[in-house]
């Protein structure tokens, strides 16, 4: 399949974007004290929804991707791929912050687990890893995990995982448990229903798309005007029923905006520059969300010395330009470049596909 989804990769921009703002706002309000043009309301943390736009994505992409690969051989090369995209370069950006954790005494087995083995639930209430973004990596990591397996093992294995993975979610419900927080948490939905998506966007009309899109905007509009409660925070993962509603709120809406996109587009036709743009910073993506709370590190760090003094929404802007920028460059002289060393597993090679 080599059709390359430029809708998705601007999407994938737009949610990396939409979480570097957020944490810019937090920076400018929280940290600095000043005032900024979103605090206050319910678009100060909406951006966090980029997260629940990432996860339906990769559902999608994951799901898009794999058609037809089955096998141990070829879940195993689906492993390494993941791996190897996901783990060095997060580890790689993961080192300053866990120097300073180790030298400041602060470096625990908790997060060290949650950031080297992508375990997040020591306890019943998250560990954040050393790079906060990370904790995201967890789940991502957990849909790989069972993904591939039900790529080895087939369909059947495939469906058990789902069944599986519904009745961890129902028990962890009324049961308080480490694995349930996790392995049961709701936001995995979120993956599954960009699986969802997979399997039956050529299918749908396409006019559907439109209709699709707008009942996402929708969907997001209510949040704005009523309110999302505490879905845009660590509560959605320590409790699993503010959870759902997180998988209700901002998932279905997401999912909804992932399908129309994809249903919309015409993958048949020759990119444009916009496109081209789009799907470059579509690409760098992975390394701005990542790399964007080092550049928010420094920056708050230069503006609390009175090195430079901006008002709260010029602290934004810098923030979220820099935090782009930097995540380019990272993108082109460190991802790509730790991509080529990190060869394809010789058994995947074969299976090797673009990248929507």
């Amino acid at each position: 399949m080599g059709e390359r989804f430029y809708g998705v990769q601007a999407l994938r921009f737009a949610a990396a974007t939409a979480v570097v703002v957020t944490h810019a706002v937090d920076l400018a309000g929280t940290r600095l004290g000043l005032e900024t043009v979103l605090a206050g309301g319910t678009l100060e943390n909406f951006g966090a929804v980029g997260v629940d736009v990432f996860f339906v994505i990769s559902g999608f992409i994951i799901a898009t991707t794999t058609q037809g690969q089955t096998g141990v051989g070829a879940g195993g090369a689906f492993l390494w791929r993941r791996f190897r995209r996901v783990a060095p370069i997060y580890w790689l950006l993961s080192l300053p912050i866990l120097i300073g954790m180790a030298r400041g005494g602060t470096l625990s087995a908790d997060v060290a687990a949650a950031t080297f083995l992508f375990w997040p639930f020591s306890g019943l209430e998250m560990t954040f890893p050393a790079l906060g973004p990370g904790w995201t990596l967890c789940f991502e990591m957990l849909f790989y995990a069972g993904f591939g397996l039900a790529i080895a093992g087939g369909r059947r294995v495939g469906w058990g995982l789902v069944g599986a993975y519904a009745a961890m979610l129902a028990a962890g419900l009324v049961v308080a448990a480490p694995v349930l927080r996790f392995w049961g948490a709701p936001i995995i939905v979120e993956f599954l229903l960009g699986v969802g998506i997979a399997w039956v966007w050529r299918s749908a009309p396409r006019r559907l798309g439109l209709w699709a899109v707008g009942l996402a905007m929708l969907g997001f509009g209510l949040g704005l005007v009523f309110g999302y409660g505490g879905i845009d925070d660590v509560r959605a993962l320590n409790d699993p029923w503010n959870g759902l509603r997180r998988a209700a709120v901002w998932g279905l809406p997401s999912a909804l905006l992932v399908f129309g996109v994809v249903r919309m587009e015409r993958t048949d036709r020759a990119p444009g520059r916009l496109s081209r743009a789009a799907a470059f910073m579509g690409d760098a993506s992975y390394s701005i969300y990542l790399v964007h709370v080092l550049v928010i590190r420094a920056l708050g760090r230069m503006f609390e010395s009175g090195m430079v003094a901006l008002p709260g929404d010029g602290v934004v802007v810098v923030t979220v330009v820099a935090s782009l920028a930097a995540g380019a460059v990272v993108h082109v002289w460190i991802e790509r470049p730790l991509l080529k060393v990190m060869t394809p597993s010789p058994a995947g090679r074969g299976l090797e596909r673009p990248r929507a």
